[in-house]
């Protein structure tokens, strides 16, 4: 049963097509990557042995292929494909992809382009908040092979690890009225098991990102949120991100962010 929460999400899909639109190079070159063990448990379900030969990985909501790629790296004999319904995230999926051997289709979640039984494993990241997900489980069910997997990964800032860190959400919330720093407290791990997947688990991985005040700042920019907090405000925003970077760090002061990578997964 879908919470209010839930519904609190819908209003965030709005023109979700379009959300990312423009922004593909900066998120491509500023969102943090997945830490090698939250990697290496994706791989493991993957080559689980009831898994068939010649399998098949599809990312859905793949952006500009972050996941993709790092997961390709440490399986390239696996068949990969990566979709995504912005043109713009999926074009810097293809100019960063240098092997060549992924495919990358425009698709949405809810109506994928393969037929049934025809993938192994599917990931999400970063992206289940966008999607109808009761149609998605569906839609997922119809195109997994027997004993198939799905994995959704996220990288979740600990706004409540540093003062600094809550005052950057709050600053989000400030400016962008739809915006919750809870948007993705989702447990979906609850979400499939009650839509049919067996095995449901979390699994977590705390780890540390240390940048620059310049770099925390192209970060900042390469969200659809603060995008939108920036356009709301008239570009206050990044005014007072510089007045909060000032205030919790010294001028050359190194930004550190603590993030929870979690990796929720079901099997059919």
């Amino acid at each position: 049963m879908y919470t209010y929460a839930c519904r609190m999400e819908l209003t965030l899909t709005i023109a979700k097509e379009h959300a990312f639109s423009g922004l593909q190079k900066i998120y491509d070159q500023n969102r943090p990557r997945y830490p090698p063990e939250a990697l290496r448990c994706i791989i493991d379900l993957l080559k689980a042995p009831k898994n068939t030969e010649n399998k098949h990985l599809l990312d859905v909501g793949c952006g500009t292929g972050i996941l993709t790629r790092q997961l390709h790296e440490l399986t390239p004999e696996t068949r990969f494909t990566g979709c995504d319904i912005n043109a713009d995230m999926l074009s810097q999926a293809k100019e960063s992809d240098r092997t060549g051997q992924i495919r990358w289709r425009i698709s949405s979640a809810e109506d994928l382009p393969f037929a049934a039984g025809d993938v192994n494993l599917i990931t999400v990241a970063q992206a289940a908040q966008w999607f109808d997900r009761p149609k998605f489980y569906r839609e997922v069910q119809r195109v997994l092979a027997a004993y198939g997997t799905l994995v959704i990964i996220e990288n979740n800032r600990e706004f409540e690890a540093s003062a600094f860190m809550s005052a950057y959400e709050s600053l989000i919330e400030k400016h962008n009225n739809t915006y919750s720093r809870h948007y993705r407290r989702f447990d979906y791990a609850k979400e499939m098991q009650n839509a049919g997947f067996s095995h449901t688990k979390l699994q977590r991985f705390p780890w540390v990102r240390l940048m620059s005040q310049q770099e925390f700042v192209e970060l900042a920019k390469s969200s659809s949120k603060v995008q939108a907090a920036i356009r709301a405000s008239d570009g206050q925003f990044l005014t007072d991100l510089q007045a909060i970077l000032a205030l919790h760090y010294k001028t050359e002061g190194a930004v550190t962010i603590e993030y929870t990578t979690q990796v929720f997964s079901g099997h059919l």
